[in-house]
């Protein structure tokens, strides 16, 4: 049994990965931002540490005594406000855990990306050796620095650290406490949604994508990236399913692209004078309006990784949010 560093651990992906871990027999340090909610990891066997992964001090102290790192911290900003925070944390955050891991003879890091940072193939599936990066100049910040990350994290292969990439796809299931789809059950639930993004994207059970981790830990290649993008739906099907699941009707409207990056430009100057994240910007609208299809052939052989029916795990994070008291 190891002990395993989690950056991020507070976070829906971390929590899961964190839990999974403890499963498995292994101990967990659980890096995570001062302030953060660590109700759900907070177990024995878990060692709770503070910090920011971008503040090299702190990362060194984390990283000493552990024989891996499970590296999930990701801002997902998408304003533009925090467009500074997040480079921090994607980028520079990277390159300081992945420099204080080889400093300290890690074993292995497992990099958590985003299939966002490979760019998509117009007119079928993209796997790993995708080329293409469509995202760039769309304004679509999170990918850019998720990619930006990710090619520092590889980088140290070179110079002699243990690292693979896990590039999941949009994820749902349990412990999402920070409602990262969980006010979307909520909106679709009060009827608050006036439409439907014309776009689509994978959608991974995070239980899986979890798992993936581990078993990266545990058999995956070094310098490899692993898509665990999950079923390929539009926004369509699954405002629809997570409006079956909560017993209502779904949204009837599919706004067509322009409408979508029309509201994000909305959204966004709103944004300047109420001083809160906006509901949509256009650089992630001009995302939600496309439908990005990854194959995760290589996950699900090396790695284990299920492609779980949408439904499934639609149904799976409603009833989290149910037992615990968010819907």
């Amino acid at each position: 049994m190891m002990k395993i560093l989690v950056s991020g651990a507070s976070g829906f992906l971390g929590t899961n990965i964190v839990l999974q871990l403890l499963g498995k027999g292994h101990t967990v340090r659980a890096f995570s931002l001062e302030g953060s909610n660590t109700a759900y990891i907070d177990k024995p066997g878990v060692e709770l540490a503070f910090g920011d992964v971008a503040d090299p001090a702190a990362v060194d102290i984390v990283m000493d005594g552990v024989d891996a790192v499970i590296h999930t911290a990701g801002d997902t900003s998408f304003w533009k406000k925090l467009f500074e925070r997040q480079r921090k944390t994607n980028v520079d955050g990277v390159h300081t855990i992945m420099s204080s891991a080889l400093k300290h003879g890690i074993k292995r890091v497992v990099h958590t990306s985003t299939v966002d940072s490979l760019g998509y193939n117009p007119s079928g599936l993209a796997d790993e050796n995708w080329k293409i990066y469509n995202y760039a100049n769309s304004g679509y910040n999170y990918a850019d620095t998720k990619r930006e990350g990710e090619r520092i994290a590889l980088s140290y292969v070179n110079k002699g650290l243990d690292v693979v990439v896990i590039n999941p796809g949009s994820m749902l299931g349990p412990y999402d406490h920070t409602l990262q789809f969980g006010r979307l059950f909520m909106d679709i639930r009060d009827k608050k949604v006036p439409g439907i993004l014309p776009g689509g994207a994978p959608w991974a059970h995070v239980a899986q994508v979890a798992k993936a981790h581990i078993a990266a830990l545990e058999k995956g290649r070094p310098g490899e990236r692993y898509i665990c993008g999950g079923v390929n739906e539009t926004y369509k099907t699954l405002f629809s399913l997570i409006a079956e699941s909560m017993g209502v009707k779904p949204p009837g409207f599919v706004l067509r692209p322009w409408m979508s990056v029309t509201y994000g430009y909305l959204m966004e100057f709103m944004s300047e004078f109420t001083n809160k994240p906006p509901e949509l910007n256009p650089g992630q609208a001009r995302y939600m309006s496309v439908f990005p299809r990854y194959d995760s052939a290589k996950a699900l052989k090396e790695l284990d990784f299920v492609c779980i029916a949408l439904k499934d795990t639609v149904q799976d994070a409603r009833d989290w949010y149910s037992a615990n008291g968010f819907i």
